[in-house]
């Protein structure tokens, strides 16, 4: 207004014909809507006398009542989200502005955000009317009457609405999966206590949430995964509206809390087949598949843990990635909710791995150069775990200061120790095979560079934060005190491995 623009465009509101009332429900423009009738209630309140003698009917309507429509006196704006939420609204907004003598301030949100607003209006409207009296006020007013404008989208369903949504919305927060089936969710309950407990629920599901570190949208994946056992055809909100279509709101979220509660049990797990788990690339399968198996009570939990790191770590090995075992991933977890056995399972597992020639793969690429794949250090902590006993369980972080460490450096031809012992083929040949990899980390990785092996020997023993904590590298000290990590002790170590991780994974090769 004060940019003497023409006109002002508050954007598309999209709204759902909502048949058996005759009602509009906003699916876009709820924050809008809800902030203008913020700013009307403070000019009513504020200037509401001054103004009803200036002549626009409009105006003076809005200003005697800013939230009765001009027919059936039907409420103008209703939320529909928590009740509480309502009941603030209409104490301190639309029954009368309870300005206080305060400034804004910096409550949280969900405490302070309705008076917040009214009372940042009314910080900018005393500005205008300072400076341009009761007029500026008035001027103002009719600017967003008839020169603000909308434009409004009205959908016959609720998908399309949603569709819609995604792809115009760009003004506020985006609504995420989640967000979209629990209103879908709340708004099929009719009773005050209905909603008032469904809330109460949804709460206790996002602080369970928190504490396993998962977003409620990636819970309800996982919950998908388990009701639908196979892939989902459409989006998240489709599949499980469609499956909640005839369901009990209620029951729905107490059966996907106790689904929530099972992947807690399993998120608290201090377990060696579980902490090999988490360094998989991709985890939907892997948790919708465990939890799906503490939920339905499946009798051989352990078992079923071997069996997924056999298969999932087997295929990464493979250089195969995750679609190729998805609908087995599926499979598995409608055999777990037909309540078939571990056998049949396995034998699912196995038919798979036989089609797709995994363990010939795996046994190549462990054989070849291993260096910069992906899966190395997740097998070698593997293998770490392997060797140390059930009392000394801890997850083995894979962040940025673990590294995979040649024994035989990348830059050996600097050191003379090292060109006595290797030649510039056997190097390029042994250099970058598991064998010659070991865990280390960062510290120690920087501090012993390109050292000959008695001096990385001491490194390990003495220096730079004392005895390397892994396992699989305090194995190499007494070798290299001797000065000693040739060729055939590469390849002694590269059997080793490789012997480990069939133990581990439960494979064999020919």
């Amino acid at each position: 207004m004060e940019s003497k623009d023409e006109g002002y465009f508050l954007g598309p509101i999209i709204l759902i014909k909502k048949t058996e009332d005759g009602y509009l429900e906003v699916i876009d423009g709820q924050q809008r809507l809800t902030t203008l009738t913020i700013l009307f209630c403070v000019i009513r309140d504020l200037y509401g006398k001054d103004l009803e003698g200036s002549g626009n009917k409009l105006l003076i309507n809005i200003i005697r009542d800013s939230v009765k429509s001009m027919r059936e006196e039907r409420p103008r704006l209703k939320l529909i989200t928590q009740s509480n939420h309502q009941i603030k609204f209409e104490q301190e907004i639309l029954n009368g502005v309870n300005f206080l003598d305060e400034e804004p301030t910096n409550r949280p949100r969900e405490d302070g955000k309705f008076i917040n607003a009214a009372l940042k209006f009314k910080e900018k409207l005393d500005e205008l009317k300072n400076n341009g009296g009761i007029d500026a006020i008035k001027n103002f007013a009719e600017y967003i009457l008839n020169k603000t404008e909308m434009i409004t989208i009205t959908c016959a369903k609720q998908s399309d609405a949603i569709k819609l949504f995604q792809v115009l919305n760009t003004r506020g927060l985006d609504l995420s999966p989640s967000d979209l089936i629990k209103s879908h969710l709340y708004s099929k309950l009719r009773t005050a206590q209905e909603k008032e407990q469904f809330i109460s629920n949804w709460r206790e599901v996002e602080r369970r949430s928190e504490d396993v570190d998962e977003t409620i949208t990636d819970l309800l994946t996982y919950y998908a995964y388990y009701l639908l056992a196979q892939k989902p055809g459409e989006s998240l909100y489709k599949e499980l509206t469609d499956k909640f279509k005839n369901e009990d709101s209620r029951k729905v979220i107490f059966d996907f809390g106790e689904f929530v509660e099972s992947f807690n049990k399993i998120y608290q797990m201090e377990s060696k087949i579980i902490f090999s788990l988490w360094y998989l690339p991709n985890k939907v399968f892997w948790k919708a598949i465990l939890t799906t198996a503490k939920k339905e009570k499946f009798n051989d939990f352990e078992g079923l843990c071997k069996e997924l790191r056999k298969v999932y770590y087997s295929y990464w090995i493979a250089d195969y990635t995750t679609s190729k075992i998805k609908q087995l991933s599926f499979n598995i977890i409608d055999l777990i909710k037909s309540k078939k056995s571990m056998a049949e399972i396995s034998k699912a597992v196995e038919d798979k791995m036989k089609k797709d020639n995994v363990i010939k793969r795996v046994e190549e690429n462990l054989k070849n150069d291993a260096y910069g794949k992906s899966w190395l250090k997740p097998l070698l902590a593997l293998i770490e775990y392997k060797q140390t006993d059930n009392s000394k369980v801890f997850f083995i972080e894979m962040d940025k200061k673990i590294h995979a460490d040649h024994i035989l450096p990348e830059k050996w031809h600097n050191k003379e120790e090292w060109k006595k012992m290797w030649t510039e083929e056997q190097a390029n040949n042994h250099l970058n095979k598991i064998g010659n990899l070991t865990l280390l980390s960062g510290k120690k990785n920087i501090a012993q560079q390109n050292d000959p092996p008695c001096e990385k020997a001491e490194i390990y023993n003495e220096k730079h934060g004392g005895t390397t904590s892994f396992e699989i590298s305090r194995m190499l000290i007494n070798k290299l005190e001797k000065g000693s990590w040739n060729k055939d002790d590469v390849e002694k170590r590269q059997k080793w491995v490789i012997e480990q991780i069939m133990d581990i994974l439960g494979i064999k090769f020919n």
